[in-house]
């Protein structure tokens, strides 16, 4: 088939999901808005916007007339004119979009999401606000791409046997701290973790915060109650007010021989391999607040299984939709749990290796992007 996949670049959905449409043998036209999904066009950005706009429309227009059978979309309502989705969907053409945060960001499609053939949702959660708009949704749920042969074959030694990788938010930092000071030997990988202060890639904005109480607070309110809405809105003001991220601050410090800074090119593959332990994280908010904590399953927890690595990773219910947990995977609930299961698999080599062989073959054969595109396919009769 001869696929339109519209994605912010460079980043990993485009290398995950344009990477597995061309592994799949289709022809991939990509198109290319920004580096990021989320990004805000204030007052001041909006001729740029609607350039951008009709640039994808654009080019739409022209493969469509070339012969197109799927235009896949990774789009908010931050970027996205109505127009121009009503316009796309009149090309012919199956157009589909991705929300990989349906579970926090459900509402920032709530304009634009009936005019897709489908809404593909990366969580459950709030499926059902998303079909109150006119959506029709289409679970679409995370998964891994397969190991290219050179990735196999690559070769590179983790600084540790317990290995964390990614950027650093502060409940992370609280648990890995933990890890560190009952003396387990750890190294982290990733961006950010040598600076003095977190990563904020997006700094809080009063414009946008306005923004999106407007264009979005009836809805978060009607689907997800006062509670929920207001909380938000109390982190994000007082982010503004302070000029930090919407995050907690206070965060627990690893020393610098623990940080390792970027894995190098071509090798998260063999780190996942050769960790003795690949730790998971799956919370967005401290155990040490008040309330529920909120989950999401991560890319990391199909690609881990996929390496060949044995992954330990914080539990909640959805890993048990892919994964046979405890035979193909292991999770932890409280940090006392981790500590335990760190040191009792560092020492059981034999069953760490039987779980982590059983969750490659697991991965493979039913949790790659590809199972997510042949489903997706089924849905649209594009066999």
């Amino acid at each position: 088939m001869r696929i339109l996949t519209v994605l912010e670049s460079p980043s990993w959905i485009e290398r995950h999901l344009a990477g597995t449409l061309t592994d799949m043998g289709h022809q991939v036209e990509r198109h290319s808005y920004g580096p990021y999904v989320g990004e805000f066009y204030g007052r001041a950005r909006q001729d740029e916007r609607r350039e951008k706009n009709r640039a994808l429309l654009e080019h739409a227009r022209a493969l469509t007339a070339q012969g197109l059978d799927l235009i896949f979309c990774y789009l908010s309502d931050d970027f996205l004119m109505v127009e121009t989705a009503r316009e796309l969907a009149q090309l012919g053409v199956p157009v589909v979009n991705y929300g990989v945060d349906i579970n926090t960001q459900w509402h920032r499609h709530i304009r634009t999401a009936r005019y897709f053939t489908l809404m593909l949702c990366g969580q459950h959660e709030n499926m059902n606000n998303l079909a109150r708009y006119g959506a029709r949704v289409f679970y679409f749920p995370f998964a891994g791409r397969a190991p290219t042969p050179e990735e196999e074959t690559a070769t590179f030694t983790p600084a540790a046997p317990v290995t964390f990788v990614g950027t650093p938010i502060p409940y992370r930092s609280q648990v890995l701290a933990e890890v560190e000071r009952a003396g387990i030997p750890l190294a982290v990988y990733g961006r950010g973790w040598s600076e003095k202060n977190h990563l904020i890639e997006h700094p809080p904005n009063l414009e946008k915060t306005l923004s999106d109480l407007y264009n979005y607070g009836w809805a978060r309110l009607r689907g997800e109650g006062l509670g929920a809405v207001s909380h938000s809105v109390m982190r994000r003001l007082s982010a503004v007010a302070s000029g930090q991220g919407g995050g907690e601050s206070g965060t627990a410090a690893l020393s610098e021989s623990v940080k390792q800074g970027f894995v190098p090119e071509g090798g998260l593959v063999a780190l996942f391999k050769h960790s003795a332990i690949n730790i998971g994280i799956t919370r967005l908010e401290s155990p040490w607040q008040n309330g529920a904590a909120r989950h999401q399953v991560k890319v990391r927890d199909f690609e881990v299984p996929l390496a060949g690595g044995f992954y330990l990773v914080e539990d909640m219910p959805e890993h048990r939709e892919f994964f046979d947990v405890g035979k193909e995977i292991e999770t932890w609930r409280t940090v006392g749990e981790l500590l335990d299961k760190v040191r009792y698999y560092l020492s059981h080599e034999h069953e760490r290796r039987a779980i982590a062989e059983a969750g490659r073959r697991r991965a493979l054969n039913s949790q790659t992007w590809a199972h997510r595109f042949e489903s997706l396919f089924d849905a649209l009769g594009l066999r």
